[in-house]
């Protein structure tokens, strides 16, 4: 069935000597893999590599089976150009981070409108912002609702956070209980918006500590998830910052 769609690209590897397998989430279908054939070679094609640089959105023209294979893709081209992340080294690295975490942690190939406009409007935000420091943390907390496993909001007051149960607790349990500044720094985040800079996280060493939290939650929460090998890539920029 062809297909018209907005897409988001999310990540992209290298098959065989010219071609590639670049992995998108459709406004009409969720998740879907496409094979590029021949886009890696010094042949003309219809299609150009840089479309699909990560979070790059698009306007598809797609042949979808539906079958769980890999899919076709006609014509691409580029929705919203970004004015600022391909030639900010910071936005650039948070962008490959973000990908990444998404590639990882969305899986289902079902449509998911609320998701995919959350991330679509994440980026348009981000890319205009010049006060963008937290970004990559409120997008995490944020992406935590449309996965099902946003934490439970009701016992704030309470110092600890038991993460195999997603609630804030005073329980101490081996391994899955957290407490301290790093839960604090989340209390923060939970229901603000990316333009809030009220927040007592201000170092990169903070924010450190509570990206390395979010990564063990949706560890313990999302089967086959993998902490992102981009997220060591964007510490050693950001301490240029």
């Amino acid at each position: 069935m062809l297909i018209s769609t907005e897409a988001i690209a999310l990540s992209s590897i290298k098959y065989s000597e010219s071609s590639l397998i670049v992995k998108c989430f459709t406004l009409s279908d969720g998740i879907k893999s496409y094979l590029l054939k021949g886009i890696r070679s010094r042949k003309k094609t219809s299609l150009n590599i840089g479309l699909f640089q990560p979070l790059t959105m698009l306007e598809i023209d797609a042949n979808h089976k539906n079958k769980g294979n890999l899919e076709n893709i006609r014509s691409a081209k580029i929705l919203y150009p970004y004015k600022t992340i391909p030639f900010d080294i910071y936005k650039n690295a948070i962008s490959l981070f973000l990908s990444e975490t998404l590639s990882k942690s969305i899986k289902e190939e079902e449509k998911n409108e609320s998701l995919y406009y959350f991330i679509k409007n994440s980026m348009m935000w981000f890319d205009s912002s010049s006060n963008y420091i937290n970004f990559h943390l409120h997008f995490i907390i944020k992406f935590l609702k449309y996965l099902g496993i946003s934490p439970d909001e009701s016992k704030m007051n309470l110092k600890g956070f038991d993460m195999i149960n997603g609630s804030f607790s005073n329980y101490q349990k081996k391994n899955n209980f957290r407490d301290g500044e790093v839960i604090t720094y989340f209390k923060e985040f939970l229901g603000t918006n990316f333009d809030n800079t009220d927040f007592t996280i201000s170092s990169s060493l903070e924010r450190k500590e509570l990206l390395e939290f979010l990564m063990k939650y949706l560890k313990i929460h999302l089967e086959d998830f993998k902490r992102p090998n981009s997220l060591n890539i964007m510490y050693d920029i950001f301490k240029r910052k």
